[in-house]
């Protein structure tokens, strides 16, 4: 549009509301509200893309003059252009596999999981081991028919006892299995625990382990064992899971590890090779190597390295080590200041030394660290560790994050920009999630029940918070976990499209707009090491982009989940088009 017509050029189309047909090498969008994240032009009406990149960004005039003829032009008509969100915590791979088998999610009871079971192994009488996920947490602090804590195997063996029952909880922290299982995985009351008081096989009062495993190491290396997680199942399940990312406007996903070993994760990142190679890769994706023990801790900054090194491609890469190093609250397992109500107060994978000099070889191979941590002493722990490690080594270009802090101690938050820890965490559990609130009051005390999640204390605390679902831990169907609704619960404190109402206190945790879209967006990026790349709409930067139906600062806080993405763009390619949509004849990749 370089001639003296390109104004008027421009108001044609635009009041047709047309699609110019052309070329693959410039996409112009105008007459939109867009959200930069760029402080330097917080707002503008156009961008033009070009070659897979942002070229210019300003008012429709300014920007079409810089547009080619033959540039693809997309009528925003007052609809709301961002950067493509980015989820910071999330499992696609372990999720794909476990959606693809058997689903228990909703059930409350032992009674309702025996249906579903029964129901599966009837319908898929070939399967050898049947493997399933999402049986509640409550039954995790139930006392079974041997007398203690947890789930029981008798209670699957009088469903199914003639195959493996493997059965992951719908916090991912914790497994039921039958007595086929164990007795195939060879667990018997004289094996070892895998790591005693942390990761551990729950045992009666003889000894012999119940058939509930406590944490990911004493449930995960059964996946492989039992013969799941080959390249094809990881594909499949990338297949089935990454295009629903797009669909929520999400342009760059962080899994947050694959737990089970190297074996799984280079199944997955050969998947993820594949597609990509094959032009099916919808998302940036942004791989770590999980920490299964403190065993594995000496050579894993080699092995990541190693790993990278083989992987490393235009969108997908692998420079993080996720360390789970507490569990949850809802099964006691987080560690905690003050002990719980019934006693205990959890326990840490990795602490004191061993965890400093941990963090001292990340940062001397400038790779990353993704902690979980749930409870406050978790968090306390963990900066003790990167005190230690940053002054056994200056200058790094290490970032560590701790995902979650669910609790934290007040003079921890203050700690936090003093050692350039980035927070991680799930705007999803920010209100009263299947009660969780009268949960956590039984679990801990009324007080410190209503302390978890303190947004807004984090937000001005650390150098930096980033927003994600950690689907399929966060116990949501996996619609419910988009960036969309994660905005409006950090915004409102309040269960979607609850327009009324108490928030979940306290109420001065509540997010603005603005901070929430931060989140997900520029500090998202920095987390993952992309700030250079995506996360504002700047000259230069990457084409991730989406297109909202409507203007998000205008519409009513509790319909904000509601809110629909027309359009996702990852690299200047269009990977998702929203059926019904103004722009649905628009050619699609």
């Amino acid at each position: 549009m370089k001639n003296r017509n390109g104004k008027r050029l421009l108001a044609l189309l635009c009041a047709l509301g047309a699609w110019a047909s052309a070329s693959a090498g410039e996409t112009l969008f105008v007459n939109g509200v867009v959200w930069t994240a760029d402080p330097a032009r917080a707002q503008a009406q156009a961008v033009l893309v070009r070659d897979g990149r942002i070229a210019h960004v300003g008012t429709n005039e300014a920007v079409a003059e810089q547009a080619r003829n033959d540039a693809k032009v997309i009528d925003l008509a007052g609809r709301m252009l961002l950067p493509g969100f980015i989820e910071t915590h999330s499992h696609p791979a372990v999720a794909g596999l476990l959606n693809s088998k058997l689903q228990v999610i909703g059930t409350k009871t032992v009674a309702d999981v025996q249906a579903a079971l029964a129901a599966y192994a009837k319908d898929h009488p070939d399967e050898k081991v049947l493997f399933g996920f999402g049986f509640p947490s409550t039954l995790n602090t139930a006392v079974n028919a041997a007398g203690v804590k947890g789930p029981y195997r008798k209670d699957l063996d009088a469903v199914v006892a003639d195959r493996p029952v493997l059965l992951i909880a719908l916090d991912a922290h914790s497994a039921w299995v039958n007595s086929k299982a164990l007795e195939v995985a060879g667990i018997t009351k004289d094996t070892p625990d895998p790591l005693p008081g942390v990761h551990y096989y729950q045992r009666d009062r003889n000894g012999e382990p119940t058939g509930w495993m406590v944490e990911g190491n004493a449930f995960w290396p059964l996946v492989p064992r039992f013969g799941i997680g080959s390249e094809e199942d990881f594909r499949a399940a990338f297949s089935a899971m990454l295009p629903s990312y797009s669909a929520m406007g999400i342009t760059t996903v962080f899994d947050a590890g694959i737990p089970g070993g190297d074996a799984l994760l280079r199944n997955a990142l050969r998947a993820l090779q594949a597609l990509e190679r094959e032009g099916q890769l919808p998302v940036r994706l942004r791989a770590s190597s999980y920490l299964n023990s403190p065993d594995e801790a000496g050579d894993m900054a080699e092995r990541l390295a190693a790993i990278r090194q083989d992987f490393a491609s235009d969108l997908v890469d692998l420079h993080t080590v996720k360390i789970p190093n507490d569990g949850t609250i809802e099964g006691e397992t987080a560690a905690v200041i003050k002990p719980y109500a019934a006693g205990g107060s959890g326990a840490v994978l990795l602490s004191g030394e061993p965890f400093g000099q941990f963090l001292t070889a990340l940062r001397k191979a400038n790779l990353d660290a993704h902690i979980h941590a749930i409870g406050d002493r978790t968090l306390r722990i963990t900066l003790d560790a990167v005190a230690a490690a940053r002054a056994a080594v200056a200058e790094s270009d290490s970032r560590v994050t701790v995902a979650h802090a669910m609790l934290a101690a007040p003079e921890d938050l203050r700690r936090l920009r003093a050692l350039d820890v980035m927070i991680q965490t799930t705007p999803h559990w920010a209100h009263d999630l299947s009660g969780t609130l009268g949960l956590y009051s039984r679990l801990l005390d009324d007080e410190r029940g209503a302390q978890v999640m303190l947004l807004r204390d984090l937000w001005e605390t650390a150098p930096l918070v980033a927003f994600g679902a950690d689907y399929p831990a966060t116990g949501l169907p996996f619609p419910q976990t988009s960036p969309l609704h994660g905005i409006e619960i950090g915004h409102t404190r309040r269960r979607p499209g609850a327009a009324e109402g108490p928030p979940l206190p306290p109420a001065d945790q509540r997010m603005a707009l603005d901070d929430m879209l931060a989140g997900y967006t520029v500090n998202a990026a920095r987390q993952l090491r992309l700030e250079r790349e995506v996360g504002v709409i700047a000259p230069g930067g990457q084409a991730d982009l989406i297109v909202l139906n409507r203007n998000l600062f205008e519409t009513p806080p509790h319909k904000i989940h509601a809110i629909g993405i027309d359009l996702t763009m990852l690299a200047g390619r269009i990977v998702f088009a929203r059926q019904g949509a103004p722009q649905q004849d628009i050619p699609s990749d």
